[in-house]
């Protein structure tokens, strides 16, 4: 006896079996696009891996440029010392050489003016008509035109003003007014001014009263300047730096 089925029943029964394939191909369809394609989670998970190595990389290629930079940055910094002391002591032996140089031309006018200073009669019979003028000029526009004596010798018995002579030379003298002057080319150490003070001393001893001072130049050394104006002004001496006209 041949088994007949109810054909709604067939159709229901394909609809189960057909659900089901259905069911399963998505399953497996999924399952097979999860293995090809990355979820939205898989995706930020794996750019955050990516920045993670690429905040990784930045980090390491600063420091290596630090690293680089630093040795870069001390290799200019001995090269730039080096340089510097190199600098400095050539300057120091131009400047070493230039005050030799300075100190020798210096001594060579000393010498000069120590020459000359011992045959003036402070600016020296070189031109003894000449001296003479000026010292009167500078006296005269004190309004003093005086007969000046010069080179004028006196007797110290007790060596109060040299210790290896007697004779004492007065550049510039007068009396009434009484004026005592010493003069030369160059002041280039205080020893003359000191000797001149001694003259003073001495003469106003003698005459038992005071003396106006007066010391003539034409050039005093820097270096020496400042001592100079100080004694003076002890010793309340003028300072007379004549000027020669042309």
């Amino acid at each position: 006896m041949k088994m007949t089925i109810d054909p709604e029943l067939l159709k229901e029964i394909e609809k189960t079996v057909e659900k089901k394939v259905v069911k399963s191909l998505e399953t497996i369809q999924l399952a097979q696009l999860r293995k090809e394609f990355l979820t939205r989670q898989d995706f930020m998970t794996a750019m955050d891996r990516m920045d993670k190595r690429f905040e990784e990389l930045i980090k390491h290629m600063n420091q290596r440029f630090d690293a680089m930079q630093k040795k870069s940055d001390e290799k200019f910094d001995a090269m730039q010392n080096k340089s510097d002391k190199r600098f400095e002591a050539i300057q120091r032996e131009m400047n070493q050489r230039f005050e030799a140089m300075q100190k020798q031309i210096d001594n060579r006018f000393d010498k000069v003016y120590e020459r000359l200073d011992s045959i003036d009669l402070g600016y020296g019979y070189v031109v003894e008509g000449m001296a003479y003028s000026i010292i009167k000029r500078e006296f005269k526009q004190r309004e003093l035109d005086l007969d000046l004596k010069i080179r004028q010798h006196f007797t110290d018995e007790n060596y109060t003003v040299h210790p290896d002579t007697q004779d004492v030379e007065v550049d510039i003298f007068h009396i009434k007014p009484n004026i005592i002057g010493e003069a030369s080319l160059k002041i280039f150490n205080l020893d003359k001014v000191r000797t001149f003070i001694k003259k003073i001393e001495f003469l106003e001893n003698i005459y038992k009263d005071n003396f106006k001072r007066f010391l003539f130049c034409f050039k005093i050394d820097d270096r020496i300047k400042g001592e100079l104006i100080n004694l003076l002004q002890k010793y309340n001496i003028e300072l007379i730096i004549p000027k020669i006209d042309s």
